[in-house]
């Protein structure tokens, strides 16, 4: 099946070591979130969805295509989304304000040049 293909090479931990985006850097192998080279504690599920914005950067998401992130079988609701999204904002403050919502469509992650 295709998309379990994706999903173990998505998945794979050899695919970056690190991911970087303005102030913010993830060590993809340690699963670590840094800003400003600040050590920021996360769950497995807010590193992958970090990471998942990352690499769609500049990228309107819906909340489906977000909820993919966990696999096929995860459980989750848009609602599950939106309070991780809440949950990161809070963790990454002011230094981070990367993560826009788009009103009646999902989230884009944009880095702008300051």
């Amino acid at each position: 099946d295709l998309y379990v293909l994706f999903k173990t090479a998505y998945k794979s931990e050899n695919r970056y070591e690190k991911l970087e985006a303005g102030k913010l850097s993830l060590d993809c192998k340690a699963r670590k979130v840094y800003v400003n080279n600040q050590y920021i504690v996360t769950t497995p599920k807010e590193f992958d969805m970090l990471s998942f914005f990352i690499e769609n950067q500049n990228v309107t998401l819906k909340r489906e295509q977000i909820l993919d992130v966990w696999g096929p079988d995860y459980d989750g609701t848009y609602r599950t989304v939106d309070t991780i999204v809440k949950q990161i904002r809070i963790k990454l403050s002011d230094e981070c304000p990367y993560i826009k919502s788009i009103y009646g469509i999902g989230y884009i992650f944009e880095v702008e040049d300051v």
